[in-house]
């Protein structure tokens, strides 16, 4: 059952979002001569990781309990698996050139020396140049976005499935009120508790979680809230037997219905994609491509699972990238990078 609906029916299918899982382990490539091109890349990535702490720090703060990669979709990327070897030229093949010093008896044949063979001809090399290949365009270039859509396609971002009746992941108002009903029985636990709890409608998107908590802060919210691990001690799990009772009781709990928020509210889709392009914005200004997607979207899927990432990087350009964008080389969920800077600036809120 779910916790966020109390019902067996959860999502549409194509609102699922991915995670990454790119490519495979380098082999180890031993290099003979001078730093290995992963020191130098590894010294690049901690300028970019000593950019990038202070912002990891504030992720809970800036998009709330679940605003990690890993929730925000799985909406990004997953682990990228990088090399513990060193990248570099494999020099072993290689053969010094030899003296050319002769055997210590040298030639006492008395013929005179072998006249050296005139060299062979060179063929003269085509005097027509050969093309220059076309650059790339710069990040900057990078298109924004599809055109717009009507806002009655299910692939707009306008379009909230669960307020459309007949979108198999519509919500409609007597789940609404039972979500609520629980709702007032886990924000009450909560004060209990020393927290606050904020309205939330899940089918609008946003968080429950005030804005502005510390990492500590935050933790301590989400454990009230959720429990410990090995037993339903949560201000969650009461407002769950809370409402089992009561529709035993025959008096289910209910809550009144907040009216549907006007055309030009912006949906979580939208609000998703104003995070996105402060995210994008960051990374531009760090020089890197961050590609423009939507997690609704089947369209956008990636083959290697990294849709904002572009395809054919080498394995340091990714780790470098994903210092960049979350903070770690390795870990994606790591919140930190310009994720915690497109969060802080666009207000994304997001919960689960």
């Amino acid at each position: 059952m779910s916790l966020r609906r109390g019902i067996t029916r959860r999502r549409a299918a194509s609102t699922t979002r991915t995670a990454d899982g790119t490519g495979p382990d380098r082999a180890r490539t031993p290099a003979r001569r001078g730093p290995s091109a992963k020191v130098l890349g590894i010294g690049a990535a901690g300028v970019l990781a000593l950019c990038a702490l202070g912002a990891t720090a504030g992720v809970h703060a800036a998009g709330g309990d679940d605003a990690s990669p890993a929730v925000l979709l799985a909406k990004v990327l997953g682990p990228s698996g990088t090399s513990n070897g060193d990248i570099g030229t494999d020099a072993s093949g290689v053969r010094p050139i030899g003296d050319g010093a002769s055997d210590q008896g040298g030639d006492r044949s008395g013929r005179a020396p072998a006249k050296t063979p005139p060299p062979a001809p060179v063929p003269t090399p085509d005097a027509t140049p050969a093309p220059t290949p076309t650059p790339p365009p710069p990040v900057d270039d990078a298109p924004d976005g599809p055109e717009p859509r009507d806002p009655s396609d299910p692939l707009s971002p306008e379009y909230n499935p669960y307020l459309t009746p007949g979108d198999p992941a519509f919500v409609s108002d007597d789940e609404k009120a039972a979500w609520l009903g629980r709702e007032a029985v886990v924000r009450s636990c909560m004060a209990d508790a020393g927290f606050e709890y904020l309205d939330w409608q899940w089918w609008l998107g946003g968080s429950p979680q005030p804005a502005g908590l510390t990492a500590d802060e935050a933790t301590a919210w989400s454990n009230a809230l959720r429990g410990s691990a090995n037993a339903d001690d949560g201000c969650r799990a009461q407002a769950m037997n809370a409402a089992a009772a009561a529709e035993a009781a025959g008096t289910p709990l209910s809550a009144p219905v907040p009216a549907a928020p006007a055309p030009d509210v912006p949906t979580e889709r939208e609000n998703w994609l104003e995070f996105q392009a402060a995210v994008r914005s960051c990374m531009a200004e760090l020089g890197y491509e961050y590609r423009y997607w939507e997690y609704w979207n089947p369209a956008f899927d990636s083959p290697d699972g990294s849709p904002a990432r572009p395809s054919g990087l080498s394995e340091m350009a990714k780790a470098q990238w994903n210092l960049a964008a979350f903070g770690d080389t390795t870990d994606t969920n790591a919140g930190g990078g310009c994720w915690a800077t497109g969060l802080g600036s666009s207000g994304y809120r997001t919960f689960d």
